[in-house]
């Protein structure tokens, strides 16, 4: 019976923790929550963000002792150091050559011309560097892959060049020293 008193007990005290464990979660998961929402306002609008209200503390467990040391205080990171190391690879990045064909719009197509240009590249590049795979050619030519797949799929149709290969094994090679 003694026993029985005494798994009681034990059990009232474990179910007593747990659930202050629980209630103090809580009140961090939500104080993260309002933290990153007060946050994300703050750089995206630009406006004032609405002061966010601590999380109460709280109640102090059963048997009056605390688990594991005060949680420390939630850092609020300065903005000034921020934008400033977002500057800073901006003026770390290299210029762009002189040479270099003025940037498309996003989703603006390719004109007729740049089009022959890049196939005629590509072309030259196969010649000299037969059995490389497109991210070799990419890489080499100066474009992207993306870039390359209109170019290609005009040389592969004219016969000008072969593919062997399948999806990113595909290497190509001049038609007929294949």
């Amino acid at each position: 019976m003694t026993l029985n008193i005494f798994m009681d007990n034990v059990e009232t005290q474990l179910k007593s923790r747990v659930d202050s464990f629980v209630a103090e979660l809580s009140a961090l998961v939500r104080q993260a929550a309002l933290e990153a929402v007060a946050n994300t306002l703050k750089s995206a609008g630009g406006a004032p963000a609405p002061s966010v209200a601590k999380a109460p503390a709280p109640a102090a467990p059963a048997g009056g002792k605390k688990r594991g040391p005060a949680p420390a205080p939630a850092k609020a990171a300065p903005k000034a150091p921020a934008k400033a190391a977002k500057a800073a690879p901006k003026a770390a990045a290299p210029a762009a050559p002189a040479a270099a064909a003025p940037k498309r719009k996003a989703g603006q197509k390719r004109s007729p011309d740049e089009i022959v240009k890049t196939t005629g590249e590509l072309l030259t590049y196969i010649t000299k560097n037969s059995g490389q795979r497109i991210e070799e050619i990419a890489k080499g030519v100066g474009h992207s892959t993306k870039e390359l797949t209109l170019p290609v799929k005009k040389l592969l149709n004219d016969k000008k060049i072969v593919a062997k290969g399948e999806k990113r094994a595909t290497r190509y090679f001049l038609a007929g020293k294949a």
